[in-house]
């Protein structure tokens, strides 16, 4: 008895607490595939581990900490942003309203990312296309692509020749939402993980469920809330901000939404 008193202590003074462990096997799916609704190409993301949060010291805001292991179930994840030639494939389908900025020409290219969609607009695409919006841990794992401890999708450097943001320079010719998939893509396949457009997540912001939520497929927040009620996460930085906003840590919530927001979508493994 007095061996196990002793066993369950030292397990406790060195954090040796079950792992949750992933409950799907990935390593015999497709590693791609097309939705048959909307015809996006989606990416496998393998189940995983990693490290969410801000792991660069006196870079970041306070609700990116602290650093917190998370695991991840596999899923598919859009390659790329929704379009607008796709969203309209929905409102033809559904007689769903256009979003504001339809007509503008700066933002209406059938290739370029769909903006000025809300949180509810998005959800409702996205369970037309019979997927859903990605969870924030999700999203910040897609957006890592494998790379551990880093600033940035292309590393902890990025400049306008990786991605569209602040202006034109480099490969970044555009002055507003540039064509989806115009940079290189990620580890994992996905384009435009940073800038180009602001992307929708599921869940509602709440800096302190950030580190207190379960290890394994956090999710914080209700399926459905009024614009005036709740925030809800933005992630991936938008063309008009700074790389600041580019960093697969940081985090952004809104209430309704703008010509620098948009989204992708994830479909969950049929077990």
């Amino acid at each position: 008895m007095v061996l196990g008193i002793f066993i369950i202590l030292l397990c406790l003074l060195c954090g040796c607490t079950e792992t949750p462990q992933n409950t799907y096997d990935s390593t015999a799916l497709p590693e791609q595939i097309v939705s048959h609704i909307d015809d996006a190409e989606m990416q496998l993301i393998p189940s995983g581990s990693f490290l969410m949060g801000n792991h660069k010291e006196n870079i970041g805001d306070e609700d990116e900490l602290p650093v917190h292991e998370v695991f991840i179930d596999a899923f598919y994840m859009d390659i790329h942003e929704v379009t607008n030639a796709r969203y309209q494939q929905f409102v033809i389908a559904t007689g769903y309203p256009l979003p504001p900025l339809w007509h503008d020409s700066k933002f209406n290219k059938p290739d370029a990312p769909v903006v000025n969609v809300t949180w509810q607009d998005a959800v409702v695409y996205a369970s037309w296309a019979n997927k859903r919006l990605p969870t924030e841990a999700e999203w910040e794992y897609a957006a890592r692509g494998n790379l551990v401890g880093k600033m940035y999708p292309s590393g902890d450097i990025i400049t306008r020749n990786d991605a569209n943001f602040g202006g034109e320079e480099g490969n970044d010719i555009w002055r507003w939402s540039a064509p989806v998939g115009s940079f290189i893509p990620n580890g994992f396949g996905l384009y435009d993980m940073a800038g180009n457009v602001w992307e929708w997540c599921f869940d509602e912001y709440n800096a302190e469920m950030y580190a207190t939520s379960p290890k394994l497929n956090p999710r914080y927040g209700r399926e459905t809330a009024p614009d005036d009620e709740n925030f809800r996460i933005l992630r991936g930085g938008g063309w008009s901000g700074s790389s600041t906003d580019l960093r697969v840590s940081d985090r952004w919530y809104h209430l309704t939404t703008g010509s620098t927001i948009g989204f992708r979508c994830v479909k969950d493994i049929q077990k």
